[in-house]
């Protein structure tokens, strides 16, 4: 026997050993090739020529004279040292050469010639590669036949992008129809290099700028028309500027499709996939959207956390369930094939794990770059409800906050999870909702209520959405100098702010008024119960350390525990397990009680077993204390009380029989300044109903004391 374990543990020993081998083989260093957009242009790569216009793409399908750049990544491959580069294989005609043979990450050369590249880089004992294709431009307008429409799909997505801001900015800007006052538009010369397709001045190959350069109009358009900063004014619908192109210079006068696939001269003519481009990285995007201060969503959107969530490996980006809201490609499978289910754990059994590891969330994502009738070109997904069944209200269709949705909501249903079954009381391997559950939280579901529905759908800011916080509009710097447009950092912290942009808090002065910081919003009465109002945000963290308190923690993080291995810490105890359930749901919408205060704050009473207090903000800032007449009074079965604070103070409102025996106190709490408004329901402090006849209320709150009656009659 003793022989046996000896041999199984070998073999097991022998087994894991391989499985390494094989992993760290697996674990290559990679050669890609990257894009580079204006505002990156800014630190160019060493030794690289920095002309005023040189961005790239990324894509393999280049144009002849562009510039390709390239990074080694050697995440995971044990590789020790700086790279050394080759190009392999190049046209014959090609002279060009690398930047730079050793010692830099990133490199880059000169297309000079049409044809097939092969760059390869060498770090230690490995080395990769990757190809790109240098050809020219075609060119398609939106009224024409000709050009890219080949492939099966070709005519919606043809129908789709005529219509877009792609296909038609520059005609529009270049006849008066772009910001439009008083009758003329505003169009700038370095808008046209955005608005065109792969311009490039000192690049012949057929791209919009270098062909207007040798007819002049690139200088001469503009001459004659009034100039308003850097822009000109130009008639509205005046077609002028417009119609001194000739057919071939109009076919590269829009955002079309080799903007985004590349020059298609070479793949038309051979049908060849590797002479076109196809990407959904942000690079492609970034030429334009990435180009000045004006335009920073690029640099903006590469510091979100969308961008930088976790997308490749062993675990989070690399397991199938993940994937779908952790990577690009993925999140577009399922939002094709599973619009209405919200079944990640199902689709995955079809969906192919190698076709994606290791790509971040990026712009396609969330923005369809062919075109479509939805604002800002928006993928709006839809599905009917959570995952515990709640029906979405019918406001949120074809809302742009449904493309957070599919992954801002909790990969489980809380009737599924917490169930009152012991001895584990329903949970499987984990006990809480997972890390992003900001849509159940918005709407007021899928939380553990201990069997109330009173305040299921109770909402805070779902008429606002994600959009109306996460997405403010440009706004003017604060110095005066040009706008930004920071928005696609989805932060509401100040830590992506700091560029005299404005402020997170500034989407809520709306409603707010003028605060410098959210817990400038207050919370309407002592919430956590340790005898002072503070902003929301502090009393949702005072009540979630207090249920911390009473929770099993984890000694290693110092959290609740969570999984299988802690079911002895919980074994026949559901309150604890709902009450993890409650606090994680709190806790993992990160907002701290902003994306909705009411239902937060009632699911951790309910797991506290406090009684919410039932207070009513009423208008208006009363200068002195006071304490209003019941209504209606007489009454049956409840009765209305108003009260006014001109500052916080604790209060203690209770009711009385005609004997002055204490019926029930209804309100002994700190509340904050305003007029408000309790209502008792004529039950006494167990709850029963009481008799018919006049009863007392005595309202005290500071040095003020004053006693009013009232009549139930049944």
């Amino acid at each position: 026997m003793k022989r046996l374990v000896t041999i199984c543990l070998a073999v097991l020993v022998l087994s894991m050993g391989v499985a390494m081998l094989a992993d760290v083989a697996a674990q290559t260093i990679k050669v890609k090739t990257i894009g580079r957009s204006l505002n990156s242009m800014t630190a160019p790569v060493p030794g690289a020529p920095s002309p005023a216009w040189n961005i790239s793409t990324g894509l393999r399908a280049v144009g002849v004279q562009s510039r390709v750049y390239f990074r080694v990544d050697t995440a995971g491959s044990g590789a020790v040292g700086s790279p050394t580069w080759t190009i392999v294989s190049k046209p014959p005609a090609s002279t060009t050469t690398l930047d730079s043979a050793a010692g830099r990450f990133i490199n880059s050369f000169k297309a000079d010639v049409g044809g097939e590249y092969v760059v390869s880089a060498t770090v230690g004992a490995q080395t990769a590669s990757d190809t790109v294709f240098a050809s020219t431009y075609i060119g398609v307008t939106p009224d024409a036949q000709a050009g890219c429409f080949c492939h099966p799909s070709a005519a919606a997505i043809k129908t789709s992008w005529q219509s877009s801001k792609h296909a038609t900015l520059f005609k529009s800007g270049i006849t008066g129809n772009v910001d439009v006052s008083r009758g003329q538009g505003q169009y700038a010369p370095a808008c046209i290099k955005c608005h065109t397709t792969g311009w490039d001045a000192t690049a012949n190959n057929n791209n919009f700028g270098y062909q207007v350069k040798q007819t002049g109009w690139d200088t001469s358009w503009y001459i004659g028309l009034p100039r308003y900063g850097n822009y000109y004014l130009i008639n509205q619908n005046d077609t002028s500027k417009w119609t001194m192109l000739s057919q071939g210079q109009k076919n590269q006068a829009n955002i079309g499709c080799e903007s985004c696939h590349g020059p298609m001269t070479d793949h038309k003519l051979t049908a060849d996939p590797k002479k076109a481009g196809l990407t959904i990285k942000s690079d492609m995007c970034n030429q334009c959207h990435d180009g000045s201060r004006r335009h920073s969503l690029g640099t903006f959107f590469e510091q979100s956390k969308h961008f930088q969530l976790p997308n490749g490996g062993a675990s989070v980006g690399g397991r199938v369930t993940c994937q779908p809201c952790h990577t690009a490609a993925g999140f577009l499978y399922y939002t094709r094939n599973a619009p209405a289910s919200l079944d990640t754990i199902g689709l995955a059994a079809r969906w192919n794990l190698s076709r994606d590891a290791g790509t971040h969330i990026s712009c396609q994502a969330c923005h369809d770059p062919h075109g479509n009738n939805n604002q800002y070109q928006l993928r709006i997904t839809r599905f009917d409800s959570l995952r515990n069944g709640y029906r979405i209200p019918e406001q949120f269709n074809n809302n742009p906050s449904m493309i957070c949705a599919p992954c801002h909501v909790s990969r489980y249903g809380v009737n599924v999870r917490i169930t009152n079954v012991p001895p584990y009381y329903g949970w499987s391997d984990r006990f809480y909702p997972h890390y992003n559950m900001q849509f159940d939280m918005l709407l007021g579901s899928n939380g553990y209520q201990y069997g109330d529905n009173s305040f299921t759908g109770q909402n805070t800011h779902a008429a606002v959405g994600c959009v109306g916080c996460h997405m403010q509009p440009r706004q003017s710097r604060l110095d005066g100098s040009n706008n930004k447009l920071p928005n696609h950092s989805f932060s509401m912290t100040d830590t992506l702010h700091g560029t005299g942009v404005y402020k997170p808090v500034d989407a809520c002065k709306s409603c707010h008024g003028q605060i410098d910081d959210f817990n400038d919003i207050r919370a309407f009465y002592d919430l956590d119960r340790n005898g002072v109002i503070e902003g929301v945000q502090t009393e949702i963290q005072g009540l979630l350390l207090e249920l911390k308190s009473r929770l099993p923690l984890d000694s290693l993080t110092g959290e609740p525990v969570t999984m299988r291995k802690d079911s002895l810490r919980v074994k026949n105890r559901p309150d604890l397990i709902q009450g993890i359930w409650n606090y994680y749901f709190v806790k993992y919408d990160r907002s701290y009680g902003v994306h909705n205060t009411k239902y937060a704050a009632r699911l951790l009473y309910k797991a506290l077993g406090w009684t919410p207090l039932n207070v009513k903000a009423l208008p208006g800032m009363p200068e002195e204390f006071a304490l209003n007449q019941n209504y209606p009074n007489p009454f049956n079965p409840t009765t209305n009380i108003r009260f006014s604070l001109p500052k916080d103070e604790r209060v203690t409102l209770q009711v009385f029989d005609v004997t002055g025996a204490l019926v029930k106190t209804v309100l002994d709490e700190t509340i904050s300044a305003g007029n408000r408004e309790v209502t008792w329901d004529g039950t006494n402090a167990s709850g029963a109903k009481v008799a018919s006849g006049m009863y007392l209320y005595r309202m005290q709150a500071g040095n003020f004391a004053t006693t009013k009656k009232m009549v139930l009659m049944k």
